[in-house]
């Protein structure tokens, strides 16, 4: 069965704020009434259903047909696709087509060529965050603020997905990062992971793992080591929790010469993922992404740390899979764990596209509680409009209870905000580790490149910290 999921179930991440938008193009030669009762008797003989927004679009003067071209993920498409389905019955001349990226590198890279060689596609699906802004501060994006859709949003950090105050990312999902779980397996190997027994911390976590070791999985943590954004996803969850929950201050003390990535602290972080690479298999470092999934669904290892979206490819693979998604549990102790969340899955709308006006119009309904609802519905999105209800996957059900009891504080996924450039030299170093470089080696390496960061971009650096709001 799957569990009915509202905005009112994450109240405890985000509470719901009340606001709303409308507008009318009545006749100057005939009341509102009359032009009702006509269009009414019209449809009724026509069997057609005009949507009010239609009626009001009617005049606009937009040119509503035409191809928009969308650039998204692997798994994004079947959701647009049925959005787009909605959408037609308003504007039957419209169509979509994809440029696809597989991974957060490869739209980075991606989008460096459109923009060199003056060929954006028209709107994009991406990852929100610090590169987001990027191409927004260098006039890359169209502002949404005329579409009057951030009131739709329910309330939540929206630092990440504006630019001097101005909207230019519409948020389609609240990200959770987590641990997601072969629940079939577990069934299998007698072991029952519920919402009262999940790991609370390291320990607990790796006594789990031990436990799956001891009944039959030799190696039951994964970690693709070919794709550096998989050999960091464990990280990243380590340094929300872990070194942001002992210093929540901490970038932006590196900021300002108070810290520095090669403390102890950060250290530290190395020799807890160690502890997890015994659990790992042997090819792990030359281990794709595909190879992971399929390892995954076949129960040939049982867990790995990812943002909850990967859960779309999952299903499209094995759409009957019994999986859990739990909150990261890799704190030293139970009461400081927390639950990893945040706006993501940004749409945005180029300046290179064709018919603006157009793309507009469509982000608008995609950005309605109907639209909403229907790309949720055909994704592994948690909705982020306001009164959006969908048939949530129940891979969710224990992330849920946790957020609706308000059972683990927040974690937001601050990452986004370190400088650009960063992340890549965290994934890189990472991935130099788990192919045998020695952590004091792979920090030292990263401090050195992120001072050159700073250095290149003093700008970024003093605005950041004239902004920042201490904790």
């Amino acid at each position: 069965m799957k569990k009915k999921l509202s905005m009112l179930i994450i109240a405890a991440l985000m509470a719901t704020t009340i606001s709303g938008c409308g507008g009318s193009g009545q006749s100057e030669s005939k009341s509102a009434e009359t032009q009702a009762a006509e269009k009414a008797e019209t449809q009724a003989a026509s069997g057609e259903v005009e949507s009010k927004e239609s009626s009001d679009a009617a005049d606009d003067g937009i040119d509503y047909s035409g191809t928009i071209t969308m650039f998204c993920g692997t798994e994004d498409s079947k959701a647009f696709d049925a959005v787009m389905a909605e959408y037609q019955k308003l504007h039957p001349d419209v169509n979509i087509e994809y440029i696809i990226w597989e991974n957060v590198t490869d739209f980075e890279t991606m989008m460096t060529n459109y923009i060199a060689t003056d060929t954006l596609p028209d709107m994009y699906r991406g990852q929100v965050g610090v590169v987001q802004q990027q191409y927004a501060m260098e006039g890359y994006l169209l502002p949404l603020d005329d579409l009057d859709v951030e009131g739709n949003l329910v309330n939540g950090d929206t630092s990440l997905i504006k630019y001097k105050d101005s909207l230019y990312s519409f948020p389609m999902t609240i990200a959770y990062s987590v641990t997601l779980c072969n629940n079939d397996k577990l069934k299998e190997l007698g072991i029952d992971l519920t919402y009262d027994n999940y790991p609370k911390c390291m320990d607990e976590f790796v006594d789990l793992l031990q436990k799956c070791r001891e009944a039959g999985c030799e190696y039951p943590f994964s970690v693709a080591g070919s794709d550096t954004s998989s050999c960091t996803a464990w990280p990243f969850q380590y340094i929300y929790q872990v070194l942001y929950g002992g210093n929540p201050n901490f970038y932006a003390d590196v900021l300002s010469g108070k810290a520095d990535w090669a403390d102890p602290e950060f250290l530290k972080m190395f020799d807890e993922y160690d502890r997890l690479r015994e659990y790992m298999a042997p090819d792990t470092a030359a281990k794709t992404t595909d190879g992971q999934k399929a390892d995954f669904i076949s129960g040939d290892t049982i867990f790995f740390s990812q943002t909850a979206s990967a859960l779309t490819g999952l299903r499209n693979l094995d759409p009957d899979m019994d999986i859990l998604m739990i909150p990261s549990s890799f704190t030293e102790k139970p009461e400081d764990q927390t639950l990893i969340g945040g706006f993501d899955d940004g749409i945005s709308i180029t300046t290179g596209a064709k018919n603006p006006e157009l793309c507009k119009d469509f982000l608008k309904f995609i950005a309605s509680k109907e639209g909403c609802e229907i790309y949720c519905s055909n994704s592994s999105c948690v909705p982020t409009v306001k009164g959006a209800e969908i048939d949530s996957d129940p891979a969710f059900r224990i992330i849920l209870e946790i957020a609706s009891k308000g059972d683990l504080p927040n974690s937001a996924i601050l990452s986004r905000q370190w400088i650009s450039g960063f992340k890549e030299l965290l994934k890189t170093g990472c991935q130099n580790w788990l192919v045998g470089e020695e952590p004091q080696s792979v920090v030292d390496k990263i401090s050195k490149e992120h001072t050159r960061l700073m250095e290149a971009s003093p700008d970024w650096v003093q605005n950041f910290l004239a902004d920042y709001e201490y904790k």
